[in-house]
């Protein structure tokens, strides 16, 4: 095939100088300097073709060797045309499959797309749905708010108008009181004087003997004046008109009087002394001897506690003679 090229090229160079010198001819207008160029030129056509005829004789001296090996190259090409043949189909093969998974795939795809802008459009719905309940429920939330708002207006204006009668009320009470007290008071100023005139007849009354009429006034100084300086004097001297006659269950009750109603009154001890005195004359010795030794407990350094520790130890039984 070389040789073949080689000799197509000899051909063609024989041809264009041919055909220049021709054409020179047939003009008729050549000069000596154009001449010279031509037999330049055609001088380096001869070396040319004596080139390309060596390297011809070459080349078909080179070509027996040769064709075995281009013959094996040959079928080497052709193998591996055959080769790609295969891989090429093996590759059309292979895009079909995938061409067609890629259709199920698409199919798949369009289906699922279908599917999801169903799903869409139905979310789409429901959330115009529940932004139309949920601005119907701040409406509604809104007048609530609006009206508990009036409410708590008047609420506040209500309470505010019971607030002010209450401190009227207040004020007023306060005046009451303020007014009571005065007059209790300028009462009790008038009153002192007349209790303790009450008192002081009672008083005289039992000192001359006249127990009744002294119970008489004691009492009138309770019921009269609740609230003076003469009522536990007047309990006292109560029980002590009870005691002078003998009646020593009304003496312990009225005693008792004192300690109920004047526990710190400077007449307890006395009281308690009589009454255990009172236990002791109804023959209740025990219950007497416990009031007494209670009497010489809270109060260890009154007179009274010395007499109540006089009457224990009379009453106690002597001591065997050893």
């Amino acid at each position: 095939m070389a040789l073949k090229r080689y000799k197509h090229t000899f051909c063609g160079l024989r041809s264009v100088v041919c055909g220049l010198f021709f054409s020179l001819l047939l003009t008729g207008c050549v000069s000596t300097d154009e001449v010279g160029r031509m037999k330049w030129e055609i001088n380096t056509l001869k070396s040319d073709v004596k080139e390309i005829k060596e390297t011809s004789r070459n080349i078909e001296t080179q070509l027996p060797g040769q064709t075995k090996e281009i013959d094996a190259k040959i079928k080497e090409l052709e193998a591996s045309q055959k080769a790609a043949a295969r891989t090429v189909s093996d590759l059309l093969i292979n895009v079909q499959t995938l061409t067609t998974e890629f259709q199920v795939l698409t199919g798949r795809f369009e289906e699922a797309r279908y599917f999801s802008e169903k799903s869409a459009v139905e979310v789409l719905e429901s959330k115009e749905i529940l932004e139309a309940k949920l601005e119907e429920h701040e409406l509604a939330l809104k007048d609530l708010e609006q009206k508990l708002t009036q409410i708590t207006t008047g609420l506040s204006a209500e309470k505010e108008e019971q607030k002010r009668k209450i401190e009227e009320q207040k004020k007023a009470e306060e005046a009451r009181k303020k007014k009571a007290q005065e007059e209790k008071k300028s009462a009790a100023k008038g009153a002192d004087g007349e209790v303790k005139d009450v008192y002081m007849t009672g008083y005289r009354a039992y000192k001359a003997g006249n127990t009744k009429e002294a119970r008489e006034h004691f009492t009138a100084v309770l019921n009269n004046y609740p609230t003076n300086e003469y009522s536990d004097n007047a309990r006292f001297w109560i029980g002590e008109s009870y005691y002078a006659e003998g009646n020593y269950e009304d003496a312990i009750l009225a005693y008792e009087e004192v300690f109920k109603n004047h526990p710190d009154s400077d007449k307890v001890p006395g009281a308690m002394l009589k009454q255990g005195l009172a236990f002791y004359a109804l023959k209740d010795k025990s219950t007497g001897k416990i009031v007494l030794e209670r009497l010489i407990e809270k109060y260890p350094d009154t007179e009274q506690a010395r007499l109540a520790k006089k009457k224990i130890n009379k009453t106690l039984p002597p001591k065997k003679k050893k």
